[in-house]
């Protein structure tokens, strides 16, 4: 099978895994929301603000160096395995050790225990770290679908269990644990790799360029990610963070669920053809546009219904988060295809370009968050929005070079689809005034009808302006229903 025909059947199987996962979360979110009250969410969000710092370093880049690796041997994953098992353990100890300083910093002595128990994920998902490394080199993503789907369906059941018999804040963290427990396991089941007793330093150092990089870039994305959680955390306290977090991490469903999904096809994709700039701007150019024929009137859609949503899904308690939500579905537009240049950069070797400019626009972002904290959780969305915008054309012009790709010429590619996005927003709009003339009340009716008349005036938009695209994912989803297919 060519790399063409491998590409789609990962996409094909990623997008399965997209589909299945995105509709397990979101039942499983708006149940424990419902169940669970913004403090919960609060407390849990002060804890992974923490975590997920030090998940940046038990790696070290070098799964992702695994994969970009042209020609790697066994010693090169044996050697990153034991590397990472023993990274794994060293920082469970280190987290667990300062679990009482995270306490203090937030003035919350519930969070030692929640520390205690999340630090073991360190641990636990360092044993299967390299099988999902061949899995994804391999472009194997039908195996991926399934473990990825398994974990998140069993997981979520037993959060929802605990949630319903008053485990509280402990259902959100008990699901974290089991989902890493269960992804592990299921890796060791379904991949035919087994580490060898060997170690090699050599092996270790001629990854560490790229994978020291990429681990420098994640650190300054994970201030960009997380510091306005901590922030708010600190000093607004966790039913404020509790409203935020949950309009962040709904911000986040089209970058986990779609943008980051495609991204783990395109970029071993890419890799295997980091010499040819014209097929890789190609390729590039068409993933993107795909990614934003859904994100585009996703984030438009989510900006315009998120009252009846929120007060839908989660109830009358999450009213706060309307706003919030709204202010983020704009950076969620311009981060879906934002995040993408990553592919670029990891492609072509270049982390130390990515982790360059990441500290400057690191700087301006944490700065923001600073600022807009003092008109409290609404002031840190608007400022982040306005930073979003800021430092979108530098963010693609930089990458861009690499490739030899125009700005410009990638710009027109989109303008059919924003212009879509915008038509739709406008027909939705139009029918809710008619609907308020009407003095239609019931959320769920206003809901329906926006996200119906959404749907069908942005396809029309599109088949007027955009025929190409339109043609194309036609064209995609026969192949990707052909090459999902069995023995194919």
């Amino acid at each position: 099978m060519n790399l063409e025909k491998r590409t789609i059947r990962g996409l094909g199987w990623s997008g399965i895994s997209l589909f299945i996962r995105l509709l397990f979360n979101f039942v499983i979110t708006a149940i424990l929301a419902r169940v669970l009250v913004p403090g919960d969410f609060g407390m849990f969000a002060m804890v992974v603000s923490f975590t997920n710092f030090f998940a940046i370093f038990y790696d070290l880049g070098l799964t992702a160096a695994l994969v970009q690796y042209k020609e790697p041997m066994e010693e090169h994953f044996s050697s990153v395995f034991w590397l990472n098992i023993l990274a794994g353990f060293i920082l469970m100890l280190v987290v667990m050790l300062l679990a009482s300083t995270i306490a203090g910093f937030y003035g919350e002595s519930r969070v030692i225990s929640v520390v205690l128990v999340l630090a073991s994920i360190f641990f636990i998902s360092s044993f299967g770290m390299v099988q999902s490394a061949i899995f994804t080199r391999q472009l194997d993503f039908k195996s991926l679908a399934i473990i990825e789907i398994l974990a998140v369906f069993i997981s979520g059941v037993i959060a929802i269990a605990l949630a319903f018999y008053g485990f509280g804040v402990w259902s959100l963290v008990w699901q974290q644990v089991i989902l890493s427990f269960i992804a592990t396991v299921f890796l060791w089941v379904f991949s035919k790799w087994r580490p060898k007793l060997l170690f090699e330093w050599q092996r270790i150092k001629e990854l560490l360029g790229f994978g020291l990089n990429l681990t420098g870039f994640s650190l300054l994305n994970y201030f960009n990610r997380n510091f306005d959680n901590i922030f708010i955390g600190k000093t607004l306290g966790p039913v404020s963070l509790g409203f935020y977090n949950l309009s962040y991490r709904l911000m986040l469903f089209p970058l986990n669920n779609i943008s980051q999904v495609i991204g783990r096809v395109m970029f071993p994709s890419l890799a295997l053809i980091q010499g040819n700039k014209d097929k890789i701007s190609l390729m590039y150019i068409k993933a993107t546009r795909h990614i934003a024929a859904i994100t585009f009137p996703l984030m438009t859609g989510l900006f315009l219904v998120a009252p009846q949503f929120i007060r839908i899904v989660f109830g009358d308690k999450w009213e706060r988060s309307v706003l919030i939500l709204q202010i983020l579905a704009f950076i969620g537009l311009i981060q879906s295809i934002g995040t993408t240049v990553g592919w670029i950069y990891q492609s072509q070797g270049r982390m130390d370009i990515m982790f360059r400019w990441g500290r400057y626009a690191s700087i301006i972002i944490v700065a923001s968050f600073i600022v807009g904290a003092q008109w409290d959780i609404e002031g840190v969305a608007a400022a982040y929005a306005i930073v979003s915008l800021s430092l979108a054309l530098p963010n693609f012009i930089i990458p861009f070079r690499l490739i030899d790709l125009k700005l410009s010429y990638f710009i027109k590619q989109f303008r059919s689809i924003f212009l879509s996005a915008m038509g739709m927003g406008l027909m939705v709009i139009f029918s809710n005034v008619i609907m308020i003339k009407l003095s239609v009340e019931n959320d769920m009716i206003i809901f329906l009808t926006e996200v119906f008349i959404g749907a069908i005036s942005y396809a029309i938009f599109m088949s007027i302006f955009d025929k190409p695209l339109c043609r194309d994912s036609i064209i995609l989803i026969r192949q990707l229903l052909y090459f999902t297919d069995a023995g194919k």
